[in-house]
């Protein structure tokens, strides 16, 4: 049997211990002006000179399987656009997101091969789990996969361009 993969995501305030957000089950992310997962983009855009929301995202890993291992992370296909700059951020930490620049993120603007994208572990208790491994035999979650839009002064007005994020991970 193969695992079955959910895409969640967390909003709002931090609480709890360990801290963590409002959960939504996802089928796309996209960048906004608001700290929700329902809100069109179209209705909550990111003006130039102005950061997204940061998204706290996550797969859960559910079903009949023997083990899944070696989770992967990048931006492997398409651009936003001049001034737009994407981030992202590996963590088992929630916080409230912001607008403000995510700290200790990585500039993952240009693509990268999948095979060089970031390590993300998995924990069998969420994905602000404190203790983290790169496999896991049962029902698990990745750490979150935090990703932030920052516009420069200059970016261009309306929609941006896609992008592909791209999560890979063995099965066996």
């Amino acid at each position: 049997m193969a695992a079955t993969t959910n895409w969640y995501e967390q909003n709002g305030t931090a609480t709890g211990s360990p801290a963590h957000g409002t959960e939504s089950s996802i089928s796309s992310c996209d960048w906004k002006s608001v700290d929700d997962s329902t809100t069109s983009r179209a209705s909550a855009p990111v003006l130039a000179g102005a950061n997204s929301y940061i998204k706290y995202i996550y797969l859960k890993f559910s079903g009949t399987f023997n083990q899944v291992s070696a989770v992967k992370f990048a931006h492997t296909a398409g651009t936003l656009g001049t001034g737009i700059s994407l981030k992202s951020k590996i963590t088992s930490t929630y916080a409230t997101p912001s607008t403000s620049a995510m700290g200790s993120a990585t500039d993952i603007t240009s693509t990268t091969a999948i095979g060089s994208g970031a390590s993300v572990l998995l924990s069998t208790s969420g994905p602000n789990g404190t203790t983290t491994s790169s496999s896991a035999t049962t029902t698990c979650y990745t750490q979150y996969i935090c990703t932030q839009v920052q516009t420069t002064a200059s970016a261009s007005a309306g929609d941006s361009g896609t992008v592909t994020l791209t999560v890979q991970y063995n099965e066996n």
